[in-house]
């Protein structure tokens, strides 16, 4: 998996992460026996190819034959970010001052599978999410947090399920 979202100075261990998410996922599933990429670039160095960028029908299908694997599973976070909105105001004449915002984080992520032996993507698609968290304070009182660093499992998590559910569906 690649990270391929614009935005990702902040943040550029997404891809790795959902990686990662993505082999307990489909191993949870039952459907699939799953190799891990780190295994397969060990076992194609010693075999002099080696499985960098994005993977084309052209090396999977090398992949696979030196492998012994029937599919690459490849994809890429293609969007990964946060907007937000704020709102303020001082206390005047006894009233309260407050202060308030609103962040919504949101998630995209694209995935294909790969046949080994002819090239063919059997399967794509694509997963989006996202998540919310507002904070507010009247007169020094109030909460929320400004930033919620648990959003990859709020957001990234529920995609890469929807994903493995729609793959583990597929007539492979």
């Amino acid at each position: 998996f690649k990270n391929k979202a614009d935005n990702q100075w902040w943040w550029h261990g997404g891809a790795a992460a959902a990686q990662d998410v993505f082999v307990t996922e489909l191993v949870k599933s039952g459907k699939f026996r799953v190799v891990e990429r780190e295994q397969l670039e060990a076992l194609l160095k010693e075999k002099g190819l080696a499985l960098s960028g994005d993977i084309d029908p052209k090396t999977a299908v090398r992949a696979g034959k030196l492998l012994g694997v029937n599919y690459l599973l490849t994809g890429a976070v293609t969007e990964y970010g946060e907007e937000g909105t704020s709102a303020s105001a001082p206390s005047v004449r006894g009233l309260p001052g407050f202060s308030g915002g609103k962040k919504t984080f949101t998630a995209a992520m694209n995935a294909r599978l790969i046949d080994t032996e002819t090239g063919e993507i059997l399967w794509a698609d694509e997963g989006r999410s996202e998540g919310s968290h507002m904070r507010l304070n009247i007169g020094g009182f109030g909460g929320g947090k400004d930033y919620d660093t648990r959003m990859f499992d709020k957001v990234m998590k529920p995609i890469i399920q929807q994903l493995c559910a729609s793959l583990k569906a597929a007539d492979l």
